[in-house]
């Protein structure tokens, strides 16, 4: 089947526009190229068909040009949905990483895994007209173009193969010439225009086919929600706007149920846990964004739409970092832990964390559960016992944790005296405590010897025949990065894993012979969640042992994840209890504070107790952290983006439309909402944010909140827009008609229902605006549920308040003051000494050639440069030789 009329609008070079020309290509289509650069996505294609233009992404546009040749296989459609929600969010951000020369390992890891998947599959036909040779050769062939990524592709011969062979193929040979030239291409100009396409099922190819997107189409780990504007709006979504606008849903009180709160059956029960936060410091922005903040946005939405919700955190408070800390400040373990749980406290608060419950784990319950489940799997079969060798201090007379030990870190080429005996803060790495060179204990500073101590272990191995198969069936629903974890771990198999410690302030090991150890934090943690419930309601079992009727969320970021996505929900597989497990995994990536990490040693970055200090509220920083809210790959806290996302999306965006908006009403029609006679048109707006609406709910349910925040943010602009066009304050001058008047006086009203409704939806975000909102609009209880679709909640003749500015702009001086404040202290370089340098320069040479023995030379260089990206951080030389060969770094 032909198309008559294509235009292919698109970032030139972007890899999507080679998908969508392939897929012409093999369709039989012909394509008009157009370069544009400022479009609402990379890539385009216009399909004009009769008289209906109708945008499709390029996912779209490949499935449409597929299925109208009869080339699409029936799985096609699934074959998409992968590459957009499972592929791209770590093939993307890999690639930008090999691009900008720094090659992530964390997701050169996880797409290992993904691509071990792909090559092991039933896709790779090397058919040119194959629907799935078309999305899979576009989307892997950037990996050829740089070495590191070439290198993790050639573990892959099949994928290979599969490459090479289409390659040759005709219509993928003249479509890769036309899209990136017949000189090759590189990763460096590439990176830059990194887009992950939406979901296919979100999008125009719907409207197109005359159907409107529906969130139940879109699954639990749907791709970004499509924020194109709608260019096509169907008959039938313009009535079911009018029959919304005609039929206002029924005002209710909120509701704010007695505490307990317990399930109720017949109703949604959901269970919310974030992250326990360690005890021993103050948590920095990313900590928050991390778990409590994205936890409180869905627990909120959840009872916006009337779920019947229970919001469980603490402060994890055992452990090594406790003890550590309570000898840096000279208290004891539990003073530090009663001090820090009170910062904690006061920290969320001020947030406005609205959680059930906040409590710790230093409790008598926390000590019986652990030691209940313990038992159950010491029955069960699935405890064992081995010796690990440790540092002992014979003067203290006590096996020495990690943190415990001090002493010259190993690596090469950084001598950091105070290295720690998990990590060197001298050098960044992680370190094996019996390594260290002269090592100290930190409690005597008399040097340790290595003693061997027998502890426990879980049996995982015996767990995993009954883990596997429900973390296949679970694991659905979690975050994609939190599924790449689990999936590593269980790659070759679980192994056994040390659940005690050789320490003093933890849960006590109640096993004979054991008994002067203590659980590790990691094991009895996480059980943290079902104590700190029973310490809010003796009927917590209501809540963990009752799965037929909860569903459970845990909120965390990536770095918790094989403790909660593997260990603990073996744990609780091993008791052979009916336990409520975790249906939901939401992990977040890192947020990262401007161009390095937060540091609170070196006075980097923003922590909880200085965001208070700013006299920014927290509804703003809750905006912000929500909106660069790290849901697939890191991102970064940069103040002057701070300001510009307060005062363009805020301000100018949201701000003016509630505050004009209102205004009107209060100014001309003396605060009474003026009668509306909507007419086509405004039905058209209606049936535009109902779409918007959809999206914000569909993503909500998925918790991909940065989504669900831009279309609020899509539905204030449709507000401006309206307002703009229409300009009421024109037309109810006393000189106009009384057909003027009357138009002016429904776009007003319509208009103080979008902000009604914004105050409805804003509330998960900025509980602060929304609920100053509410009051400009005097509370009305419709306003207290998430409604389906937008409708006539204030009408003709309700009062509202004198509204006034919501949002405050913030100028630059402000900005720059911050941005000094939290900056922090630079490390100092270490001058490079030249006995040392003539050391390392030997020593590398030595692993020269005992590596070009063992592997090509090529191989060699890799090995040697790594050796020395390390040293140059410490030492001032940029150029030095080594076996005849010169080598130079710039720095």
């Amino acid at each position: 089947m032909k198309i008559k009329t294509m235009k292919l609008k698109a970032s030139k070079g972007h890899p999507d526009g080679l998908k969508v020309l392939v897929a012409a290509a093999a369709s039989g289509n012909s394509v008009s190229l157009i370069e544009e650069k400022a479009l609402a996505a990379p890539v385009i294609l216009e399909v004009t068909e009769g008289n209906t233009v109708a945008h499709l992404h390029a996912n779209s546009a490949v499935l449409y040009l597929l299925q109208a040749s009869n080339l699409g296989s029936n799985d096609i459609e699934e074959l998409l949905q992968w590459e957009a929600t499972e592929l791209k969010p770590v093939l993307l951000p890999y690639l930008a990483s090999v691009g900008s020369g720094r090659e992530d390992k964390t997701l050169r890891s996880s797409l290992q895994v993904l691509l071990l998947k792909l090559s092991s599959g039933s896709q790779l036909k090397c058919e040119g007209k194959n629907g799935a040779s078309v999305v899979l050769f576009s989307s892997l062939l950037p990996l050829l173009w740089e070495q590191p990524s070439r290198n993790l592709l050639e573990e892959f011969p099949s994928l290979v193969s599969f490459l090479n062979t289409l390659q040759e193929v005709d219509h993928f040979k003249k479509s890769v010439s036309l899209w990136y030239g017949n000189n090759g291409y590189t990763l460096k100009p590439w990176a830059a225009k990194l887009h992950t396409p939406p979901s296919i099922s979100s999008c125009t190819l719907n409207l197109l086919k005359g159907e409107a997107a529906s969130p139940s189409k879109v699954g639990a780990t749907g791709a970004p929600a499509d924020q194109e504007k709608r260019l096509v709006i169907t008959a039938e979504q313009i009535l079911a706007a009018k029959t919304s606008w005609q039929n206002p849903p029924e005002g209710r009180d909120h509701l704010v149920k007695s505490a307990p709160v317990l399930p109720v059956d017949g109703e949604t029960n959901i269970l919310i846990t974030a992250s326990l936060p360690y005890v021993n410091n103050v948590p920095h922005l990313g900590n928050i964004i991390g778990c409590v903040l994205s936890g409180d946005c869905f627990a909120r939405f959840c009872r916006l739409r009337g779920d019947n919700v229970l919001y469980i955190c603490g402060t994890d408070e055992y452990g090594t970092a406790t003890e550590t800390k309570a000898i840096a400040e000279g208290l004891t373990p539990q003073q530090i832990c009663d001090k820090y749980f009170t910062v904690h406290s006061e920290v969320y608060k001020w947030f406005n964390i609205q959680f059930d419950h906040f409590g710790r784990t230093t409790t008598n319950l926390q000590t019986k559960i652990t030691q209940d489940i313990f038992w159950d799997l010491e029955r069960n079969g699935v405890i064992n016992q081995d010796s690990l060798e440790q540092l002992h201090c014979g003067k203290c007379e006590r096996f020495l944790a990690d943190r415990f030990v001090e002493g010259i870190c190993p690596h090469i080429g950084c001598g950091y005296e105070d290295a720690r005996g998990d990590q060197c803060d001298g050098c960044g790495k992680l370190v094996n405590a019996v390594e260290l060179i002269k090592p100290r204990c930190k409690l005597c500073s008399s040097p340790p010897s290595i003693k061997s101590s027998t502890h426990l272990f879980l049996d995982l191995p015996k767990i995993e025949s009954n883990y596997s198969p429900w973390l296949k069936a679970t694991s659905k629903n979690w975050s994609n990065n939190a599924k790449v974890i689990c999936d590593s771990w269980c790659r070759d198999g679980l192994k056994s894993r040390c659940i005690t410690r050789d320490l003093k302030w933890g849960t006590p090991v109640p096993l004979d012979g054991f008994k002067d150890k203590v659980f590790y934090v990691w094991f009895d943690a996480p059980i943290g969640y079902i104590s700190i419930t029973a310490n809010y309601t003796s009927e917590w079992e209501k809540w963990w042992k009752n799965p037929s009727i909860v569903k459970y969320y845990e909120f965390m970021a990536k770095d918790n994840v094989p403790f909660h996505g593997v260990v603990f929900p073996s744990v609780l597989i091993g008791t052979k209890q009916k336990w409520t497990m975790v249906s939901n995994i939401i992990a977040t990536e890192f947020l990262n504070y401007e161009d390095g990490k937060f540091s609170k040693s070196r006075g980097v970055g923003v922590f909880g107790d200085q965001a208070i200090e700013t006299g920014i509220p927290s509804d703003i920083f809750r905006f912000y952290l929500l909106f660069v809210r790290p849901e697939s790959q890191d991102t970064t806290f940069s103040w002057v983006d701070f300001q510009t996302k307060n005062n363009s999306e805020l301000l100018n965006n949201l701000g003016n439309f509630v505050h004009r908006s209102l205004s009107f009403v209060f100014k001309f029609f003396k605060s009474t909402i003026p009668e509306a006679h909507p007419s086509e048109s405004d039905y058209q707006v209606m049936a535009n944010i109902n779409n918007e609406l959809e999206q914000y709910m569909s993503a909500m349910c998925a918790n991909r909140q940065r989504d669900a925040l831009k279309c609020i943010l899509s539905i204030t602009k449709i507000g401006n827009q309206y307002i703009q066009e229409n300009e009421p304050y024109k037309l109810i001058k006393p000189d106009r008609t009384d057909e003027d008047k009357r138009r002016g006086g429904t776009v007003i009203a319509v208009a103080a229902n979008i902000a009604a409704l914004v105050s409805i939806i804003l509330e998960p975000y900025m509980p602060d605006t929304s609920k100053k909102m509410k009051s400009y609009l005097n509370n009305p209880l419709v306003l207290n549920r998430l409604p389906s679709a937008f409708s006539c909640f204030l009408p003709a003749g309700h009062v509202i308040q004198e509204p006034s500015p919501l949002i405050t702009q913030i100028d630059d001086d402000t900005i720059k003051k911050l941005f000094e404040k939290f900056r922090g202290q630079s490390p100092e370089r270490k001058t490079a000494d030249p006995a040392e340098v003539a050391k390392m320069e030997a020593r590398v040479a030595e692993q020269v050639r005992k590596r070009c023995r063992a592997f090509n030379f090529f191989l060699g260089f890799n090995y040697v440069s790594d050796y020395f990206m390390d040293v140059t951080r410490y030492l001032e030389f940029q150029k030095f030789s080594i076996c005849g060969i010169t080598f130079v770094f710039f720095q």
